[in-house]
């Protein structure tokens, strides 16, 4: 409830003070009193648990309002990127990223991939087709150092080079390949600072998608532009394209090792030596609306421990995700509830060894893919399956989609409990008759 700052009210009259209140706030003329105002009656916090839980889309937070984030970019952050777009502006004008034709056959090729781990997960794709198209060149991985897990099971990365925030890392790759010039420079999945590295690493073969170099696009040599409303893997592909790979990008890879196999037999012992079904529980909470909800996890785990007695339940997720599994584990005692409790390489030995995933849209579903699990993705129209569906029709996988409606509500959220059962069941049902089950 609002109440005007300077008078309280008689709990009788509260509502005609909210509604004073709000009209007080679309009649005010001066920008500096309505912000005064908006903070004294503490509407501030009010919009922002509002737009916390709202207005999320596509991993992005949008604002109805012109509002004071609440996280703002600090004055000397904002004024560092500006000096530093100017002082790129200014070099590139000295020295421009004149484009230089893609060499036949190079002999080092320096790739970054610098975001998450699902974008490090479609990366691999890309680097798989350099690795076919050029099977004799030395392909560097330059990777957030927090990500490496991804490319550490990439056998056609030869190198893993650590990048950070901090300036150092960007100083020792410069000062690296400066000596050791690659052929290719190709940014894939980066932060827009990493630009002016490649820019300086060689910018007569710089290689890149306009959509993810922010202002330093003028930096490039040989700019990208976005396919269109493709596959998601078609981004990597359309890069690498530009580079004279000469084969698809559709194919991720992930191979767990066989030390991590083992440690998973051995950690699991009770019942790993059975065969089991894994069930994410979720995916970031940034994009919340793409998950399951618990109920609908209940009833079809439910009904597969009624059908396939013989079958172990794995719930696996993150930190985000444990109050979902332990509703799903209250109402469901005979799950194995792994949220939070294993690291990505555990988890990618799981899947080695699960005869199904059963998985939204999340980084857990596309390790699947890459490495071979059988899996059942259940996606939400805004996150459909010629976007992020499967590439590899012979690997089993089976999608259940959420139907676009005709008229959109604009809300998204609670939309993935209209998805049918019965579908679910029978994806579910064709996956383990095909894996013997």
């Amino acid at each position: 409830t609002l109440r005007t700052p300077t008078t309280a009210r008689p709990a009788t009259e509260t509502h005609a003070a909210s509604t004073f209140s709000t009209a007080k706030l679309l009649l005010c003329e001066n920008r500096k009193n309505l912000v005064r105002h908006l903070r004294e009656v503490r509407v501030f916090p009010q919009l922002r648990n509002l737009r916390r839980k709202s207005l999320e889309f596509d991993g992005s937070r949008r604002n109805l309002l012109n509002l004071p984030k609440e996280h703002p970019i600090p004055m000397w952050k904002t004024l560092t990127e500006r000096i530093r777009e100017t002082g790129f502006r200014i070099l590139s004008a000295m020295f421009p990223p004149v484009p230089a034709p893609p060499p036949a056959d190079p002999k080092l090729i320096l790739v970054f991939s610098t975001t998450g781990i699902g974008d490090a997960l479609f990366d691999t794709a890309a680097v798989h087709a350099l690795r076919t198209s050029y099977p004799s060149a030395r392909i560097v991985v330059c990777v957030h150092r927090k990500r490496r897990a991804v490319f550490l099971h990439d056998p056609d990365a030869d190198e893993l080079v650590p990048y950070g925030k901090s300036p150092l890392y960007a100083l020792r790759l410069i000062a690296r390949f400066r000596r050791e010039r690659p052929d290719l420079v190709l940014l894939l999945n980066i932060n827009p600072e990493v630009v002016p590295v490649g820019y300086l690493i060689n910018r007569r073969a710089l290689f890149g998608g306009t959509w993810r170099c922010g202002r330093y696009g003028f930096l490039l040599s040989h700019p990208v532009d976005d396919p269109g409303e493709e596959h998601i893997l078609r981004l990597g592909e359309a890069v690498v394209r530009a580079a004279g790979a000469a084969t698809e990008a559709r194919r991720m890879v992930y191979r767990p090792l066989p030390a991590e196999l083992e440690a998973a037999r051995a950690r699991f012992s009770g019942w790993i030596g059975r065969p089991f079904v894994i069930f994410q529980t979720g995916g970031g909470r940034s994009r919340a609306w793409r998950d399951w909800p618990v109920d609908s996890y209940v009833r079809n785990i439910l009904w597969l421990r009624q059908t396939r007695p013989e079958l172990t339940v794995v719930l696996t997720g993150g930190w985000d995700n444990e109050a979902t599994a332990a509703a799903i584990e209250r109402s469901c005692p005979f799950v194995v509830n792994l949220c939070n409790k294993t690291t990505l390489e555990e988890t990618g030995a799981l899947l080695a060894l699960a005869s199904m995933l059963v998985s939204t849209d999340t980084g857990v579903l596309f390790m699947a893919y890459a490495i071979g699990c059988p899996a059942l993705a259940i996606l939400h129209h805004a996150s459909a399956s010629p976007l992020i569906g499967p590439t590899d029709p012979g690997a089993g996988h089976e999608v259940v989609e959420l139907p676009k409606p005709d008229q959109p509500t604009g809300e998204l959220r609670g939309e993935m409990e209209k998805i049918p059962d019965g579908e679910v069941r029978a994806a579910m049902t064709r996956i383990l008759m095909r894996r013997g089950l």
